[in-house]
């Protein structure tokens, strides 16, 4: 009965070594999922306060009085398109060693009627002069 009674006691305390150890892993892998979720609801908040700032902006930006004196400010001095605002094919600078087909050169387009000649626009000014490098590679001006 003895020898009986110490191996129970053993087993018993094995078991509740187990329960505790099963015990404080849990406790702690929620302490960590705590500290987790704090993190995430953090970040929330301060998404939410971004979106408050951004929608107080937004609302600020899109004031009809101010659109308007804008659009008077700044769309006042437009005028639509017209033909003159558009350059020719002639006013492209081509790269070194390239010839730009004159229109004598040029193929018939079909239905057997010649187009009518071109006539050149003004000279366009080039952003960044005759200076200017192509990106493409290995291309120049």
């Amino acid at each position: 009965m003895i020898a009986m009674l110490r191996l129970s006691t053993w087993l018993w305390l094995a078991l509740v070594a187990a329960a505790g150890s099963a015990t404080y892993l849990v406790k702690y892998q929620v302490t960590q999922l705590d500290e987790r979720l704090a993190r995430v609801n953090r970040a929330i908040d301060a998404d939410r306060a971004e979106t408050r700032g951004l929608e107080a902006e937004w609302s600020l930006l899109n004031q009809p009085a101010r659109l308007d004196q804008l659009r008077r400010k700044y769309l006042s001095t437009l005028t639509p398109l017209t033909g003159a605002n558009y350059g020719g094919l002639d006013q492209v600078p081509f790269r070194r060693g390239e010839e730009p087909t004159k229109p004598s050169e040029q193929p018939a387009p079909a239905g057997g009627q010649a187009a009518p000649p071109a006539v050149p626009g003004p000279a366009i000014a080039l952003p960044g002069g005759p200076a200017l490098v192509s990106a493409k590679p290995g291309a120049s001006r």
